[in-house]
């Protein structure tokens, strides 16, 4: 959940801060925004200052709000703003004064302003929600994203066959504060995920909440007290990443099974912030982390184009039936599982048929030069164990977790109801890591 509190305006008798910082830009001096400048950036933090405020002149509540600095009786007057802005997305043009906000004075009540506002007063410190939904959440939370006071996201967004220029707002940039940049990606996240979940709590009746399990079997028990029985919010199986979202996959996963076999194949693919199509897109000082939109459509390509080599070119033979998953590890980085099942031409029933696809030996460096550096920067497991106590697969453990270093093999071994057990022959080959 997520919430977003606007502050009145009234005299707190301390600093200006919240919309009063606003009041005072008109004063050249700005001083009630230099003394916060660190004492060792005194100067570099003035010009940063100087040039954001610049910036936010032209902005619509910002013009708004410094209208009332050198009002007089300021506990006298009510700020509105509009929370409902109904701009025309096919001719967009950036919001002026009256479009945001209203200002009127105690006495001349101007309620109907608009359909949908907050009211703000002077006289007293009350706070108000903004709803993450409301047009003008983004522009007032991130001023410096939009600084014409541009739409943000909204319910009502074109989604879908709609070109950029019809919108008008300019693309986002996060060259200057990545971790700004971040907090706005988690919150329109959290904005979208809050309106599905608005939506389901306002309309258990049209997804037919009565008829899950729960209520219909209170009353076939016999149950006659209400109150026993509860009242419960159903979301239903169309919310990604809900219990019956997930228990309906995992049921169309059990009956590909049940159909076609057991998987032959299990695939894994992840992430990587080296790869050239990521490093490329990065500014002067930027991190793969500062931009995760291009890290996670990179992997959407990547990922693409790795089902196009296994189901269309059939790469490790042709596939009846499958399955995966795409997960996040702890770092943020996209990885995704795989599980195949072959057609019968195609099944791996032998070791000699493992040892065609997977390999746990390193490649020869001289034939395969390039395969030898891949394997040694991504695929070495270690030092760890007794050589690394602290490697997080060993700690506070006696030994890794994962069995390394694992004995040498002159062949592979079909495991009982496990993985195999893979050749690794001990033909000389060494690397230090």
């Amino acid at each position: 959940q997520i919430y977003h509190n606007i502050h009145s305006f009234g005299n707190s008798r301390s600093d200006p801060k919240h919309l009063e910082l606003y009041f005072y830009d008109d004063d050249p001096s700005l001083e009630h925004r230099y003394r916060h400048c660190r004492e060792e950036m005194y100067e570099q933090d003035k010009h940063v200052i100087g040039i954001i405020t610049d910036i936010l002149r032209d902005n619509p509540y910002s013009q708004q709000f410094r209208s009332l600095g050198r009002a007089q009786n300021l506990e006298d007057y009510r700020l509105v703003l509009n929370l409902d802005q109904r701009l025309d997305q096919r001719t967009y043009n950036a919001p002026i004064n009256s479009e945001v906000a209203a200002v009127w004075i105690e006495g001349n009540e101007r309620r109907d302003t608009y359909d949908r506002n907050v009211i703000l007063h002077g006289n007293n410190n009350e706070k108000e929600h903004i709803r993450s939904y409301y047009g003008c959440s983004d522009p007032l939370s991130y001023p410096l994203f939009f600084p014409r006071a541009e739409l943000g996201w909204h319910r009502k967004i074109p989604k879908r066959d709609t070109e950029a220029e019809d919108i008008g707002a300019d693309d986002i940039s996060n060259d200057d504060d990545p971790g700004l940049f971040q907090q706005f990606a988690v919150d329109t996240y959290i904005k979208i995920e809050n309106s599905r979940l608005d939506y389901m709590w306002h309309h258990q009746n049209k997804i037919r909440a009565d008829l899950y399990q729960g209520l219909l079997d209170s009353i076939q028990a016999g149950e006659q007290n209400g109150d026993a029985i509860g009242k419960r919010r159903v979301l239903a199986s169309s919310f990604i990443g809900g219990p019956r979202d997930k228990i309906r996959r995992y049921l169309d996963a059990m009956a590909l099974v049940r159909k076609y076999g057991k998987p032959d194949v299990f695939v894994t693919m992840t992430c990587n912030p080296n790869w050239e199509e990521i490093t490329r897109e990065l500014q002067f000082g930027q991190t793969p982390q500062d931009r995760p939109d291009i890290v996670v459509r990179v992997f959407k390509a990547k990922l693409e184009e790795m089902k196009k080599q296994l189901f269309e070119k059939a790469i490790l033979g042709k596939v009846k039936a499958y399955t995966y998953v795409v997960e996040f590890q702890k770092r943020g980085l996209a990885h995704a599982h795989f599980l195949l099942i072959m057609t019968g031409k195609y099944k791996y029933t032998c070791p000699e048929q493992y040892d065609r696809i997977i390999s746990a030996e390193l490649p020869n460096k001289h034939k395969y030069p390039e395969l030898y550096k891949m394997v040694i920067k991504h695929m070495m497991h270690g030092p760890c164990g007794a050589l690394n106590k602290f490697c997080p697969c060993t700690k506070n453990r006696p030994s890794c977790k994962n069995n390394y270093p694992r004995p040498f093999n002159e062949t592979t071994i079909q495991g009982k109801d496990s993985y195999p057990l893979y050749r690794r022959r001990n033909d000389g080959r060494t690397e230090t890591v």
